[in-house]
């Protein structure tokens, strides 16, 4: 099984709005080509709430040439509660392919015909004491491949941090998953620790910085997972 794993599109940005789109445009190309089973997008989908209307029906557009499932989460810029950018724009619009995990506490996706179990957890308020990663329990099924989503900020060793969502190293090594799918940071990082993988995929977005990249992920019973950085 692959997935394609994305993030932090930013879509409506004002700076670049071209760009932002076409980052979009790139990525669906990507897991069209490389015929994956699911794409992941990890927050930051919209760069603010404000983005306006003729800038959301492109998204649509775009989302709607996907099949396979799609699991989107809110980031800290465009997180959900009041005045969210998702209190007007239904996703779910673009098919019944896509799946919006918003849910503030997390919530498991579950698709039997994959064996895939999926924890999403995208953030309601950016702040130091939201904890991306509190709450998440591993499903029962033993034979399901177990992936977890979310957005924050990594924080390594027992380093102390007073950032906003922060992700400790310990915390991703103590997970009972196989594949961390993270957002927030604007670049390609492998931060996998005791056996579980765990990455950043870049910002498609920022073409010609060097960080316009998404993940190709292959989850292979016998060989495990294997990580491949695309460039857009």
């Amino acid at each position: 099984m692959r997935l394609l794993h994305t993030s932090d599109l930013h879509v409506g940005d004002d700076i670049d709005p071209g760009g932002r789109q076409s980052g979009l445009r790139g990525v669906v190309d990507l897991a069209l080509e490389h015929s994956v089973d699911v794409v992941l997008m990890a927050g930051d989908l919209f760069d603010h709430s404000r983005v306006r209307d003729e800038a959301v029906q492109p998204v649509l557009q775009e989302l709607s040439r996907l099949s396979m499932p799609t699991i989107i989460i809110p980031g800290n810029h465009d997180c959900v509660g009041d005045h969210s950018i998702y209190e007007r724009v239904r996703l779910q619009d673009a098919g019944n392919h896509i799946h919006f995990a918003g849910a503030v506490g997390g919530e498991h996706l579950l698709f039997p015909e994959l064996r895939l179990a999926v924890w999403a957890r995208g953030i309601e308020e950016h702040h130091p004491g939201h904890r991306p990663l509190e709450g998440y329990e591993p499903n029962s099924e033993d034979d399901y491949w177990r992936v977890v989503l979310t957005h924050g900020h990594y924080v390594p060793g027992s380093e102390e941090s007073y950032r906003s969502s922060p992700i400790h190293e310990h915390e991703i090594a103590g997970l009972e998953c196989d594949y961390l799918a993270l957002g927030h940071w604007h670049r390609f990082m492998d931060l996998s620790a005791n056996g579980v993988a765990a990455f950043y995929s870049g910002s498609p977005s920022e073409a010609g910085a060097g960080i316009d990249s998404a993940n190709l992920v292959t989850l292979d019973p016998r060989g495990g997972v294997r990580v491949e950085r695309l460039h857009l």
